[in-house]
């Protein structure tokens, strides 16, 4: 296997201790938890090393729970975030109508373009 074919496989596993954090993430999220949901995210070194699909799921439940904690700019700049690791990514038609994300989101993703 060459080095580069190495270094991707690498890449692309998560560590025991990111899975982990992910997964507290979630638990976080689902018992309304959002102050520790920002917490764990922002301070998590497994998270912020963590392949992208993880460290996009983190961030995207980082910014739910700033919206509904009222936080509406940390909210977008979590989506912000998102956005340079994933220019691509879209909300689930079940979460882009969301009152307080959606148009978060669709304010971060109108700066992304200017």
């Amino acid at each position: 296997m060459s080095l580069l074919a190495m270094l991707a496989a690498c890449a692309s596993t998560p560590s025991p201790q990111a899975t982990d954090a992910l997964q507290q993430v979630r638990d976080e999220y689902a018992a309304s938890r959002f102050g520790d949901v920002v917490r764990t995210v922002a301070t998590s070194d497994a998270l912020s090393s963590a392949p992208r699909p993880m460290r996009v799921e983190a961030l995207k439940l980082q910014a739910f729970s700033y919206c509904v904690t009222g936080y509406r700019q940390l909210c977008e700049d979590s989506f912000t975030q998102i956005l340079a690791l994933q220019p691509s990514f879209q909300l689930a038609p079940n979460e882009s109508g969301h009152p307080q994300w959606g148009p978060a989101f669709e304010s971060a993703k109108a700066a992304q373009t200017r």
